[in-house]
This record gives structure tokens, sequence and C-alpha cells, in this order.
């Protein structure tokens, strides 16, 4: 990747955090779980700016779209900044978010432009991108469906079995992407949970790939892979908590809780 193009991705993650932090604050900070938000904001920045995700964002629901599936809904607040950048929906709508009778909650809703899940419950996304892929073969559609899950998350038996499923119905059009920051709720994994996880789902015949969730370089180099076979995609993408603001690097504090005033103030200083 040239410098143009890496800088180009640089600041845009530098103005998605700043804008993720400013939404938070806005709302008081409820349901922004800023930890897991901050740990794939260079992942999405990646896929949408680069247009690695074919979509029309002025046609939402245009037949040929990628889809995007978002399993950690509580990501939401990145992905609303990126779909009103893109166009999706006017930006004036952001203003209203955490405000009573807002459209843009807490959680993705498929009535939001950009949106192709109702998100809440964990485990349930890559099966739903399992049936999107297999209706896409029997109707000899070509686009692919990204799922974005978070490392935590792969505790659900309902992954796994979704994951067993992708493979034997060869669903190729199928990316998992596996946001690895080491810190659910409760639980801390250690420095080798990318290699068991990629072993994983090795043995389910997937093709994986790890990447470092914050190199631009390394994520061009895996999503423009071209596999020569029927299985589908895991890309383990490590990742930091909190990435891009100090006292939230790597704190688990930071999964749910909500900021004071005066940590809003730092946060955002970083961001001067």
């Amino acid at each position: 990747m040239n410098t143009k193009k890496r800088n180009f991705f640089k600041k845009k993650s530098f103005w998605l955090r700043k804008s993720i932090l400013m939404s938070a604050k806005q709302s008081g900070g409820r349901g922004s779980h800023l930890g897991g938000t901050m740990s794939c904001v260079d992942i999405l920045n990646y896929l949408y700016f680069d247009k690695i995700i074919k979509f029309n964002s002025k046609k939402p629901k245009w037949p040929m779209r990628d889809r995007v599936l978002i399993g950690k809904g509580h990501a939401h607040l990145a992905l609303y900044h990126i779909w009103s950048s893109l166009g999706f929906f006017n930006k004036k709508k952001i203003s209203e978010y955490g405000k009573n009778g807002a459209s843009l909650g807490v959680q993705l809703d498929i009535s939001t432009p950009g949106s192709e899940y109702n998100t809440g419950s964990l485990g349930h996304v890559i099966g739903i991108g399992v049936g999107i892929g297999l209706k896409s073969k029997i109707d000899k559609n070509k686009f692919k469906i990204y799922c974005l899950v978070g490392d935590g998350e792969c505790e659900s038996g309902s992954i796994w079995e979704s994951v067993l499923s992708a493979s034997r119905l060869k669903i190729n059009n199928l990316v998992v992407i596996v946001d690895m920051n080491r810190l659910s709720e409760f639980q801390i994994l250690d420095s080798k949970s990318d290699l068991e996880l990629k072993k994983k789902f090795k043995s389910y015949n997937w093709n994986v790939e790890i990447v470092n969730g914050h190199s631009f370089d390394d994520m061009e180099k895996v999503f423009k892979k071209k596999y020569h076979n029927n299985f589908p995609t895991a890309i383990i993408a490590n990742t930091i908590k909190g990435k891009g603001v100090s006292f939230m690097e790597n704190n688990v504090d930071w999964h749910h809780k909500a900021p004071n005033p005066q940590e809003f103030r730092k946060a955002l200083s970083e961001y001067e």
C-alpha cells in the first residue's frame, strides 16, 4: 500500500474514533461499549472505504450488494458514522443518537439503511450468513457475505454449528471476521488464542488467515487474497480493546462502562 493511501485510512480512523467518542458523550455513554467498538474501527474503515464491500449507498437494498452482518452489534456507533459518511442516510440523523424516539439505537436495526440484521443476542450471525449464502448459490448470485463477530462470541455453540454447516454446504462466498481483542466481558484470552481459533476453523476445512487488525497494509493483502476452493474463509484480526484512547486500551472495564464527563474530556483531548 502506498503512503498516500495508508495516510487516507489513518485519517479516516482518527476521524471515526473521535466521532464515536463525541456521539457517546452526547448520549451520556450509555450502551456505547467503547472498548469493543474502538477495536474494530480500522477493520470497518478498510472494508468500507477501500470498497472491499460492494454497495450502493443510494440503493441500500441493491440485490447484488455484498451483505455485511454484524454479530457484535454494540459496535453500532462506528457503523452509524461510516454509513452516514457514505450517504446511506443524512448525517443530521447522528445528532438524534441517544435521544428518546431516535431511530438510531444502541443495537443495529434492519430498518436503518446499511444494516442487514437486527442485533442483540450473540452467536447467531454466522448461521444467518450461511442461510443467505445458500440462497445465493441456489439463485447463482455472486455477492459475498461478511460476518463480523467478537472473540468472546466464539464461545457460543451456535457459532460452531454454523461453521460446520458452512463447510459442508461449501458456502465459499462467506467471510467471517473475528475481532480478536482478547478481552470479553468475563474473560481474558491468552496470547495464543488466535492460533487456537485458527486451528478450530481449519478443522472444519475453512481457509484461515491471521492479520493485524490495525494494519491497513496487512488487511489489504488478506482481504484481496483469492482462494481456489469451495470453502468459506475466516480472518482472525488481532486488535486492541479500546484502541485509540490511552486509558481504555487493553482495559476490560471499558467493555461496557460509560465514561463520566471528566473521562470523556480526557479521551477527547487525545484527538485535539
